[in-house]
């Protein structure tokens, strides 16, 4: 019976396939239909779904990817090395030292090629020209080294649980979680700053680098939004080892880093308009950005983490159903259609190419000649008329464009 509840968003989310005819929320909607299915089958057999950590959210919808458990046991070991009294403070400053590299690099080229004026102040300090199919090829290497490393580790290596502590497992310390979360505050604080006075200090500022606004803001929100979400994973998995203070600075920092990926978007949009990839990565920060502020929670009152993933769990059934109520297609229309009418730029080829959805708003300014003319090619497919491919929108939509 604990499982029934789970019918609501399930049937909600399969229901809204043959009412919302954009096709990215569409797949958004199976996406979702199919993650709760798995969830309502697992908690159908006894298991409490508000009982769950967040890492049973995670097996339940990757279980295909079985062997990256033993790749992560292959790494602790080799990491590992017997504790005792004899332990010396420079092995795990090495060890920090070590974990913290790639993820400053990481981060390092993210906001790099997020900002062009952090770009401009780090390529003053390190100037290393790298192309990019040798970035590419790096990680490439690196992935493929690490997926043969897992597979190996998952067909050779021992059946069993592994021990939650003791020789042969490596935990990461306070020393090295502190070196890590401190060299990565040090980081995005110098990014923060620049930030302050390039993106949030005026068009003027920016004009002394040799950079126009909108060349400045029109990049760097996906690098951003990719930095927000790799710090959460980093935050969740390490937190436990690093200071309460360390953790909540790079917290706050990761939401100032997001408000910058959030106002350049707003920036972008009132210059060259609305598109899907815009609208769905500003409602993705939202997402992100409520998941920071319930770890932060986690971190400040110690809760348990079953309670950290059932409140993420419920956030992404709230952000699935807000995209179905907000009705993308028509919201983007909507929102250019508006500034064509302060600015007198329109972009009437993407506006056609939206879906049923944004008829009713593209009717008003577009000729229906064209978006009839949309229609007529898709009913000239035989399943276009099959029951199973009936959609609310398109079906209502249809009287509109033949009036």
């Amino acid at each position: 019976k604990q499982a029934l509840w789970l019918l609501a968003p399930l049937m909600f989310f399969a229901g809204m396939v043959a009412v919302r005819a954009s096709e990215p929320l569409t797949l958004l909607n199976i996406a979702a239909v199919l993650g709760l299915l798995l969830l309502t089958a697992k908690a159908a057999f006894g298991e409490k779904l508000a009982d769950f950590p967040a890492k049973n959210f995670v097996k339940t919808i990757f279980l295909p990817l079985e062997f990256l458990r033993p790749l992560f046991q292959t790494l602790a070991k080799l990491l590992a090395r017997e504790e005792g009294a004899d332990s010396k403070m420079s092995s795990r400053v090495a060890k920090g030292i070590a974990l913290a590299l790639p993820f400053i690099i990481l981060f390092a080229l993210l906001f790099s090629s997020a900002d062009l004026a952090f770009k401009a102040y780090a390529g003053n300090l390190v100037n290393i020209n790298l192309q990019p199919e040798t970035v590419t090829r790096i990680a490439l290497v690196l992935l493929s080294t690490l997926a043969l490393l897992g597979g190996y580790s998952y067909t050779f290596g021992e059946r069993r649980e592994p021990k939650p502590s003791g020789p042969g497992q490596y935990t990461p310390g306070k020393i090295e979680g502190g070196i890590l979360f401190g060299s990565l505050n040090v980081l995005f604080l110098l990014f923060i700053i620049v930030q302050l006075r390039y993106l949030f200090g005026g068009q003027s500022n920016i004009s002394e680098l040799g950079f126009t606004y909108a060349e400045y803001a029109r990049r760097g929100f996906f690098e951003l939004i990719a930095v927000a979400f790799v710090s959460l994973l980093l935050l969740f998995f390490t937190h436990t080892s690093v200071s309460k203070f360390l953790s909540l600075a790079l917290t706050a920092q990761v939401l100032v880093i997001m408000a910058s990926s959030f106002k350049r978007l707003l920036l972008y949009e009132n210059a060259y308009g609305f598109t899907t990839l815009r609208l769905y990565s500003h409602a993705f920060i939202v997402l992100l950005a409520v998941i920071f502020v319930l770890l932060a929670w986690k971190i400040i009152a110690g809760f348990p983490e079953n309670r950290f993933a059932f409140g993420a769990f419920l956030a992404v059934v709230a952000f699935v159903a807000a995209m179905n109520l907000i009705n993308p297609d028509s919201f983007i229309a909507r929102r250019n259609i508006e500034r064509f009418a302060g600015s007198g730029k329109l972009d009437a080829d993407y506006l056609l190419s939206l879906s049923e959805d944004a008829w009713p708003e593209t009717v008003k300014v577009l000729n229906p000649d064209a978006l009839r003319a949309k229609y007529e090619k898709k009913a000239n497919s035989p399943l276009f008329w099959k029951w199973q491919a009936f959609n609310l929108s398109r079906s209502k939509n249809y009287s509109l464009v033949h009036q």
